[in-house]
C-alpha cells in the first residue's frame, strides 16, 4: 500500500532526529561503504582513463634519429650519381637501421605513438625516393632531383628530432 504524505513525514522527522539519523546509517552502513567505494573506483577509472599519457625524451630515440638522418640523406644523396647495383647494400643497411629503430620505439607503448608515427612517415618518403631510384635510375628524373629528395627527408627528420626535444625531460 502506498504510503501517505503523513506517513512520510512522521518518517522523514523520526529520521530527522540524531537518533533516528544515527539508526538509518547503521542500517545502511553496508550500502553506503559499496557506494563510496563504487564512487571511488569510478572516479580512479575516469582519471586513470582520462590522463594524458606524457612521453618522455630519450636519448636513444634522438641518437637513432640524428643517425637516421644523416644514413638516409647520404643515401638518397648519393642516388644522383650511382647506379642502383652500388646502393642496394647501402638500402638494406639504412632500411634495417629504420626497423631497429621502429621497434625500439613501439616498445615503449601507446605514450610514444608520435613518435612511431613520425617515423613511419620518414620510412614513407624514403621509401618512395628508393622505389623511383629503382624504377628510373639517377638520369631520368633530373640530374639533382636526388639532393632534393634529400633535402625534404633532411626536413622530416628535423621536425622529428625537434618532437623529441621538446618532450618531457624529468621522469
Amino acid at each position: 500500500m502506498p504510503e501517505t504524505f503523513s506517513q512520510y513525514l512522521e518518517k522523514w522527522l523520526k529520521q530527522s532526529t540524531a537518533q533516528g539519523l544515527n539508526t538509518l546509517i547503521m542500517k545502511n552502513r553496508r550500502r553506503n561503504g559499496m557506494i563510496l567505494l563504487s564512487c571511488l573506483l569510478l572516479t580512479s577509472t575516469c582519471l586513470t582513463n582520462c590522463a594524458v599519457s606524457i612521453s618522455y625524451r630519450d636519448a636513444v630515440t634522438y641518437n637513432n634519429l640524428t643517425d637516421l638522418k644523416a644514413e638516409a640523406m647520404t643515401l638518397v644523396e648519393t642516388f644522383d650519381t650511382k647506379p642502383v647495383a652500388q646502393n642496394e647494400a647501402a638500402i638494406e643497411n639504412v632500411t634495417l637501421e629504420f626497423r631497429k629503430a621502429l621497434e625500439y620505439e613501439k616498445g615503449k607503448g601507446k605514450s610514444n605513438n608520435d613518435t612511431i608515427e613520425q617515423l613511419n612517415k620518414i620510412k614513407g618518403l624514403l621509401n618512395d625516393d628508393i622505389k623511383d631510384y629503382r624504377e628510373n635510375g639517377n638520369a631520368t628524373l633530373g640530374p639533382k632531383y636526388f639532393q632534393e629528395a634529400a633535402r625534404v627527408l633532411g626536413q622530416a627528420f628535423d621536425i622529428a628530432i625537434a618532437t623529441e626535444n621538446l618532450k618531457n625531460r624529468d621522469k
